[in-house]
């Protein structure tokens, strides 16, 4: 009896538009997203999308902040909507954004707001770097001093893990799988065994959900593949030299969530 028939082999491009089969309607997404910029120049680049309520909240703590002091600028749009949302023209060095970030969401924590998102019981205490562009250089200059070369890298400031959602920044993030190719019969079609994990019930995201191998988000100061090999160790006790040996780079995939 002859063997099962083979499909040609997919690209991963072809399976991950396989797996993106959820689609929306149109109805769906009518929220404004407003840019959020680095500075109100006209060619200032957007770093986030910002939800009506955060630029809501934002507002209001500008009105309430000293006029001698202020973190945000907004521009202004029809029937007072804003058009976008800048750093304040004082903020405009790495630490100093990074600053005004950290008080933002260390007071949002504090004070209960988005409790989904950035609770104590949300919060990583992980920081994560954004970019001016970011699928640019990935240069950020370490933590001793985030300004030693001003303006002149792509890197523009950190902020807390938890409240990317919130600002809608562009994240990284690493994605492993493991696999075993399994000895077969003569004539049988090859098998491959997956380590699919289940994350654990206390995780912050999505407790209990089937995950990757290994994954985790890149934070400030760690390269792509240092972050693959912490990961391993931490989430499945592969040894470094294990993981630097076989580990092997095989694209990226980018994609919106909202």
């Amino acid at each position: 009896m002859p063997g099962p028939t083979l499909s040609a082999p997919q690209t991963f491009l072809q399976i991950v538009q396989s797996c993106d089969n959820f689609r929306l309607s149109a109805s769906t997404n009518t929220e404004k997203l407003v840019p959020w910029l680095l500075s109100s120049s006209p060619s200032s680049p957007a770093v986030g999308l910002l939800r009506p309520e955060v630029v809501a909240q934002l507002r209001k703590e500008a009105a309430a902040a000293s006029a001698s002091s202020p973190a945000w600028e907004f521009g202004e749009g029809a029937a007072g909507q804003a058009d976008w949302v800048s750093f304040a023209p004082g903020i405009d060095t790495p630490s100093a954004r990074s600053r005004v970030m950290k008080a933002v969401c260390e007071r949002w924590r504090d004070s209960g707001l988005w409790p989904d998102e950035i609770s104590p019981r949300k919060w990583r205490n992980e920081l994560y770097p954004v970019y001016r562009d970011p699928f640019g250089p990935r240069d950020f200059p370490g933590h001793a001093d985030e300004d030693a070369r001003g303006d002149a890298l792509n890197y523009a400031f950190r902020m807390e893990r938890a409240a990317s959602g919130l600002f809608g920044i562009v994240t990284f993030g690493v994605h492993m799988t493991v696999y075993e190719e399994a000895e077969v019969a003569p004539g049988q079609p090859p098998s491959v065994r997956v380590w699919v994990p289940r994350r654990a019930a206390t995780k912050q995201t999505w407790p209990g959900y089937l995950d990757n191998s290994v994954a985790g988000g890149i934070e400030a100061g760690l390269g792509v593949f240092d972050c693959v090999v912490k990961e391993a160790m931490e989430e499945a006790s592969l040894p470094e030299d294990v993981v630097r040996r076989h580990a092997r780079a095989t694209g990226s995939v980018s994609y919106f969530f909202r």
